[in-house]
């Protein structure tokens, strides 16, 4: 069961009133340049407890270029490059890293519309085989060193995130979600003091249907002398859909009918979000966006809790 609550918090991962109205509508649009770069600061923190024990408290913080490298009157190409810490991110000792190099920048080549609303990672087969090779490498410095104590399953962990790099919307939905978030606004209008309620569409990672989610999002503040807004989300996926997700996932992992039968019968699951977004709509920039996912897994009478943050922060001079 251990394995299987390993899989669940991976792809898990993976999704008012007011006194008086004012219907002005702030328009958040990418106005770029070929040749603008911004810096930003990425702060990734995961939690994870079972049976109300913490069993896992990660945290990483890395600088980001957003580099403008084509700019046209129907799309930008944005480059989004940071340097991989090797000896933090997969316990490299400092003595190897040298060997391993080549992985140590990563850069990420999507597209957004002309408004600036996110299409997709191009170069996402280079990132693929990259990091196929880098897990190759690790496997062979980890067998060098002596420091694999089961072998066939450390390969199998290495071959599961492989898996996940090996796919665009891996990439897009797992390991650069950050991405999705940096761009989340981009292309809409929002009024102020009146919240936007909406049934969102989430990509299934295993093909099957939508995960649907019920939304709320609304502009919380606004600063007209700094041209900023502040817009929140509040998200809680369908339960249904996503317990028909787990049990897509199990059956992939060939879990005996039975077996699933019993696991899925009482399962609860229950999936939040609270982001805060603020813009700098004049520019159409974001200036500091702040996601909040937790997720309760009962499966089996196992419990399980997940609580993910990522904070996107516009370095500035």
């Amino acid at each position: 069961m251990k394995s299987i609550f390993t899989f669940l918090f991976l792809f898990l991962f993976a999704f008012a009133s007011y006194s008086q109205t004012d219907t002005t509508a702030i328009p958040l649009v990418a106005y770029w340049s070929k040749g603008d770069s911004y810096q930003f600061k990425i702060t990734k923190v995961q939690k994870q407890w079972k049976a109300e024990k913490l069993t896992k408290n990660d945290s990483s913080s890395y600088l980001v270029n957003f580099q403008v490298v084509e700019a046209n009157k129907s799309s930008y190409k944005i480059k989004w490059i940071y340097t991989n810490n090797l000896t933090k991110d997969y316990n490299i000792p400092e003595k190897l890293v040298s060997r391993l190099s080549k992985y140590k920048v990563t850069e990420v080549i999507y597209k957004t519309s002309e408004t600036g609303v996110f299409q997709g990672i191009e170069n996402w087969k280079e990132i693929g085989k990259m990091m196929k090779d880098l897990f190759s490498e690790l496997i062979k410095l980890s067998e060098e060193e002596g420091k694999i104590a089961d072998k066939e399953k450390f390969k199998s962990s290495m071959q599961s995130l492989e898996a996940v790099y090996s796919s665009k919307e891996g990439l897009e939905q797992l390991v650069f979600k950050e991405l999705p978030f940096f761009h989340f606004a981009f292309g809409y209008q929002f009024a102020r003091n009146i919240p936007l309620l909406y049934e969102e569409q989430l990509p299934n990672m295993f093909g099957g249907a939508p995960i649907r989610g019920d939304t709320k999002v609304y502009v919380n503040s606004v600063k007209e002398e700094n041209e900023t807004f502040v817009l929140m989300k509040e998200m809680k996926l369908n339960p249904d859909d996503t317990k028909q997700m787990l049990t897509d996932l199990f059956k992939k992992m060939h879990v005996p009918a039975a077996d699933l039968k019993k696991m899925m019968d009482n399962a609860q699951v229950d999936v939040t979000d609270s982001n805060r977004y603020e813009y700098n709509y004049g520019v159409g920039l974001p200036v500091h966006i702040e996601t909040f996912r937790k997720s309760l897994i009962d499966i089996d009478n196992e419990k399980g809790i997940r609580i993910d943050r990522i904070s996107i922060e516009l370095v500035q001079d």
